[in-house]
């Protein structure tokens, strides 16, 4: 998994952007309808020879519902997670609202448990 991560850093904006659009079988000038931008600007980003703005790359996270620690880096998942129910909804924004120590710990708490069913179970 260590080698995935760092094999997705490595590669640049443009590359995860293509990336992006070819998994999602669109041509250039489908994928830019919906971001205000022109198909021949995201040539340039796709090559490497501009750099998309930060409003730019939360359009297409919100317009594609991918990461933007994902597209920004390569880091983690391309695609967002989401809360499958209000609960979960509920305990996410619980988790994020919480200082950095104490959600470590919480979550600590949470996998231990997981863990232990999963065994317990086994």
């Amino acid at each position: 998994m260590g080698i995935l991560i760092h094999m997705e850093s490595k590669k640049t904006i443009g590359q995860r952007i293509r990336e992006l659009r070819k998994e999602m079988q669109m041509k250039q000038a489908d994928f830019v309808s919906g971001l205000s931008i022109s198909r021949s600007y995201l040539s340039k980003i796709e090559n490497g020879d501009e750099q998309p703005g930060r409003e730019l790359l939360i359009r297409m996270c919100s317009e594609f519902g991918i990461s933007l620690d994902w597209l920004t880096s390569g880091v983690g998942d391309m695609r967002k997670a989401e809360a499958q129910n209000d609960e979960e909804a509920l305990l996410l924004y619980a988790f994020r609202s919480m200082p950095r120590d104490e959600a470590e710990t919480h979550l600590k708490l949470m996998l231990q448990r997981v863990k232990k069913d999963v065994i317990g179970d086994a």
